[in-house]
């Protein structure tokens, strides 16, 4: 058995027991056993379940508050739009007279209705919608402007996962201009809208000053005039002449919220999600995900706004399962932990023989490259401590892709049996031969410097090319590259410097052989004198 082999396979002997303690015949000593061990089993499922609920509290309320931050970023840009729209309308009037119409209004005699619509007429450059009830006022032309103002604005959105709509709506001209997310044949409007109390109680002419100070409201969860989805509304007021003239706002379906968290699947169909309006008492449901009487839920929650809560309820048979996931886990584990002393002991040599094949090639019976990082690692270690050079040797079969295809695989694998048998015959025991992959070959050799990795090289190439190593009579060579690591030196840039001089030396033996057979074809087929023709 070679050091390295010794390294793997420690000769450590130990009896065998059998004195487990399941396997004792004192009865009051089993069950003992078997009552600590319950005990241990409660305890374990007892915290793994409450950790488990409080994580999923926390996780669940941590996206409930994501939901919350992703619309009051909505609702704070929002407000910024709205300032922003504001000075343009001050400005509109400043320079009204200058001001050009910067798109046709069109009548839609079907509809009913007047606007534009960059889908249906190309020359209009607006990327929202216009709608509006009946004929067009001509002081909407004036408004054109502020179009352009918002479709600036609003190209800053990004992608966001809650869905949403921006829209403005003018309280003194009766219109609404979308942003370019709706086609308007989804967002139709008629006369009686602008006279409906919704509408009424929907504009920011009805809500407290206090509201308005903020620049910005929600509205509660209604259901919308034109979608008929219920959605929430972020509004902020766009004023003119320190008037109100109008909303710019942002419809959010209520179903979209869920869209802008993910949750794992087994979770989320664990969960029911809802809106409470605290005003109204009323309930809006966004999401089910199950359906239970029996067990009483767990809910978190938290403020989308001062009027409207958000709520998730955890299903208690998703802490029911995972309870019983921990308890046969922690049942399993028990009965590891009981037979695993007799177990450990009973297979540490078999265990070892493992640990020993880990590190072997298969094919060649060298080792792989697994022992880089241990044995030869440690062995390195230990010679730079004591002063002792370790050499590297690296060589691969020249032409061997040649062999395989040639005469297939199994004479390449022969080949390769033929180089690892000659590589165990020439080494010392202390020396530790590698099969690194493919054709590629390494042998390290502790306590030797590079005149005598040197020699061992030349050696190895003339006894791996000495011999046929098949029926067909071919040989095979190989070429090497030879050198020593350096003090401080990691494996790996040994390893590559090495790596480095076999190609170099490939590459001279290429181009001598090409030289030599260029040499040999020129006096082959060199031609003939020419001799004077005899009469």
């Amino acid at each position: 058995m070679s050091k390295a082999e010794q390294h793997i396979l420690k000769n450590k002997t130990s009896k065998w027991h059998t004195d487990h303690i399941l396997c004792s015949n004192d009865m009051i000593r089993r069950c003992l056993v078997i009552f600590f061990n319950l005990l241990i089993l409660v305890i374990i499922v007892g915290f793994s379940l409450r950790q488990e609920i409080n994580e999923t509290r926390l996780y669940i309320e941590a996206n409930l508050n994501q939901i919350k931050n992703m619309t009051d970023s909505l609702a704070y840009r929002n407000k910024r739009y709205a300032n922003t729209a504001t000075k343009a309308i001050a400005n509109m009037d400043e320079y009204n007279k200058k001001l050009q119409v910067l798109a046709e209004i069109h009548y839609y005699p079907k509809l009913k209705e007047f606007g534009f619509n960059r889908g249906i007429y190309s020359n209009n450059l607006f990327n929202g919608s216009l709608v509006g009830p009946g004929f067009p006022n001509q002081l909407i032309q004036k408004d054109t402007h502020l179009f352009a103002v918002l479709d600036e604005l609003w190209a800053e959105q990004q992608h966001h996962p809650i869905v949403y709509n921006y829209y403005y709506v003018s309280h003194t001209l009766k219109y609404f201009y979308l942003s370019s997310k709706v086609p308007v044949d989804k967002f139709n409007t008629t006369k009686e809208y602008f006279s409906t109390d919704f509408y009424y109680k929907q504009r920011s002419q009805s809500q407290q000053l206090n509201e308005l100070q903020k620049g910005m409201y929600y509205t509660y969860p209604y259901l919308d005039f034109f979608s008929k989805e219920m959605v929430v509304t972020i509004k902020s007021p766009v004023y003119k002449n320190n008037k109100i003239a109008g909303d710019i706002g942002i419809d959010i379906p209520v179903k979209s919220l869920i869209q802008s968290i993910i949750l794992p699947q087994e979770l989320k169909s664990s969960l029911n999600f809802y809106l409470y309006v605290i005003d109204k008492k009323k309930k809006i449901e966004i999401y089910n995900g199950y359906s239970n009487r029996l067990l009483p839920s767990i809910p978190v929650h938290t403020y989308l706004n001062k009027n409207t809560l958000i709520f998730a309820n955890i299903s208690p048979w998703f802490f029911v399962n995972f309870a019983i996931k921990i308890t046969i886990l922690g049942l399993s584990l028990l009965i590891i932990l009981n037979y695993m002393n007799t177990i450990l002991k009973r297979h540490k040599f078999q265990k070892q023989r493992y640990q020993l094949e880990a590190y072997t090639d298969l094919l060649t019976g060298l080792f792989n490259r697994r022992v880089m990082d241990t044995i030869i690692k440690d062995i390195v270690t230990e010679n730079n401590k004591n002063g002792q050079p370790t050499a590297l040797i690296i060589f691969d079969a020249n032409d061997f892709k040649i062999i395989n295809d040639s005469y297939g695989h199994d004479i390449g694998d022969l080949a390769l049996k033929h180089i690892s048998s000659t590589i165990t015959d020439m080494t010392r025991d202390s020396d530790i031969c590698i099969r690194l992959g493919g054709d590629e070959f390494c042998v390290v050799l502790p306590n030797a410097d590079l005149e005598q990795a040197l020699i061992m090289a030349d050696r190895l190439e003339l006894a791996i090319f000495s011999s046929y190593f098949c029926h067909y009579n071919i040989k095979i060579s190989i070429s090497t590259g030879c050198t020593v690591i350096e003090k401080n030196e990691s494996l790996h840039n040994a390893l590559v410097r090495a790596d480095k001089i076999l190609y170099k030396n490939k590459k001279n033996k290429t181009e001598n052989k090409k030289a030599l057979q260029k040499q040999l074809n020129n006096y082959i087929f060199k031609s003939p004198p020419n001799f004077p023709k005899q009469e």
